[in-house]
């Protein structure tokens, strides 16, 4: 199990539809769902190795989550890491799998290909070395990746880490000039400090060799921003 951060370009039309329709906003994320969807329809072996290998690689995959979010996938699962980490609670990952089977095609995109960004596990590392916060705060760069408008009432959100996120046309635009602004890569490079950054529970845990994979993820998100300010795009996003 992993904890993603996905992006997704979607024109204005299309977040009209998805802010009076939230529901709409899942299918969007399908693709990188919590689960992948290759595992949904799962052989009798498959299922059979999710229940005796499942519950131990679970185990060391909650080690490597912050607190609140660990207990936050603990309470869904309805058992403590330590259970799983003893070889227990397969049959509950199992459960856990079958509930992110898809639920059917979302709003199709208004012209061409739907442009979709993923930060995979990189997302926490590339929100601290742009503002230096570990939770998302008032600062404009502290919003590229955490911020952005809650979509629905469900303070989960589908996933289950948090309400699916939105970015108007002229808020991209604003986080556009702000993550291109001149100095500002080398300074989010220097603030990398894979000690510090473990220190502070930044997800996942961290490597100095790390460094270049958080940075290639900013680069990454800086230039979706910029290709969708240029086309004049929304953006939604969500942990997933």
């Amino acid at each position: 199990m992993s904890l993603n951060a996905s992006f997704v370009q979607v024109e204005e039309i299309e977040l009209s539809r998805i802010k009076a329709d939230p529901s709409l906003a899942e299918p969007l994320f399908e693709g990188d769902a919590l689960v992948p969807p290759a595992f949904i329809a799962l052989t009798k072996t498959m299922q059979d190795r999710v229940r005796t290998a499942g519950p131990k690689l679970l185990a060391d995959a909650l080690t490597r989550f912050d607190p609140a979010m660990r207990k936050q996938l603990e309470e869904r699962l309805g058992k403590p890491a330590s259970v799983f980490a003893a070889g227990a609670g397969g049959d509950d990952i199992l459960k856990l799998m079958q509930q992110r089977r898809p639920s059917g095609a979302g709003p199709a995109p208004a012209s061409g290909s739907r442009a979709i960004l993923s930060l995979d596990k990189a997302w926490h590392g590339v929100h601290y070395v742009l503002c230096g916060e570990v939770e998302p705060t008032a600062a404009l760069l502290s919003k590229p990746v955490l911020g952005g408008v809650e979509l629905g009432d469900d303070d989960e959100g589908f996933s289950g880490y948090g309400p699916v996120r939105y970015f108007t046309v002229a808020q991209v635009t604003e986080l556009s000039q702000a993550l291109s602004r001149p100095g500002l890569e080398p300074k989010a490079a220097a603030r990398f400090d894979a000690a510090r950054m473990s220190e502070l529970s930044i997800y996942p845990g961290w490597r100095p060799s790390d460094a270049e994979w958080v940075m290639d993820g900013f680069r990454r998100l800086r230039d979706f921003y910029f290709e969708a300010a240029g086309k004049r795009r929304a953006i939604i996003t969500c942990l997933v």
